[in-house]
């Protein structure tokens, strides 16, 4: 389960691990040019059950909460892009400030167990840091437009974009961990519609497949009033699993 839960920090944002080897981006031509109007987005607040899907049989690891809440950041109206999760007895949590025009990162910071992580975002470029059971390391990276940073971030961008059936697009994902950052070009697409079942209902969606090197997500977008309902993320390091989430209430 330590491994499972260790994984599973990989694909959402802060890895309480070693190092980034093998993820330094393999330059795919993809220009990280994803644009996002979000005058017209809500406050929500999205509550999810995490279960990892093996050949052996599914396990129900934790919940993971999902919330958008406007707030003030430095004198300006602002989004808190939060996700919260508990899985196997640790909570974790991860919160992105972005401006209310484009979702454009401020300020994030990430926090499992002795691991944390706080970085500024100025312009076109990220300034900060991790601590962890490795140490200290200072965090200086670029951040192109279309910048990526965190899981709550990309499913706000999802419900945001104007997702159709030839929909695509592409972006930067900010890769950090205790050890290292990468920027990883990211692809963007909508390969198909579903009509899904979760324990919150049954919804008419959007198939949104998110691609960079090293990883590879399915997200499952409402057609009407867009929000996340299900996500399926794979795990590479543990031999072929996936890390399913599948809504179970919408609080607000």
């Amino acid at each position: 389960m330590a491994r499972a839960r260790n994984a599973l920090l990989g694909l959402l944002g802060l890895v309480v691990a070693g190092n980034v080897a093998g993820q330094v981006p393999v330059d795919s031509g993809l220009p990280g040019r994803l644009r996002v109007n979000a005058s017209g987005l809500r406050p929500s607040e999205l509550v999810y059950d995490m279960t990892l899907e093996r050949d052996a049989g599914t396990t129900l690891i934790g919940t993971r909460t999902v919330s958008v809440t406007p707030m003030t950041y430095a004198g300006t109206p602002a989004w808190l892009l939060l996700e919260s999760r508990s899985t196997d007895g640790t909570v974790g949590s991860d919160s992105l400030v972005a401006d209310t025009a484009a979702l454009r990162p401020l300020h994030w910071g990430s926090a499992i167990g002795e691991a944390r992580l706080a970085t500024e975002f100025r312009v076109d470029s990220a300034f900060g840091g991790t601590s962890g059971p490795p140490g200290r390391r200072s965090i200086v990276a670029a951040t192109p437009p279309g910048t990526l940073v965190s899981g709550a971030m990309l499913e706000t961008v999802l419900r945001l974009v104007p997702l159709s059936a030839t929909w695509e697009d592409s972006a930067t994902t900010l890769s950090v961990t205790l050890g290292g950052n990468a920027n990883l070009p990211t692809r963007l697409a909508v390969i198909g519609e579903d009509q899904v079942r979760v324990p919150a209902g049954t919804f008419d969606c959007w198939v949104v497949a998110v691609h960079t090197d090293q990883s590879r997500g399915l997200y499952w977008v409402t057609k009407v009033d867009p929000i996340v309902v299900r996500t399926v993320l794979d795990v590479p390091s543990l031999g072929g699993a996936q890390l399913v989430s599948a809504l179970t209430r919408i609080a607000r």
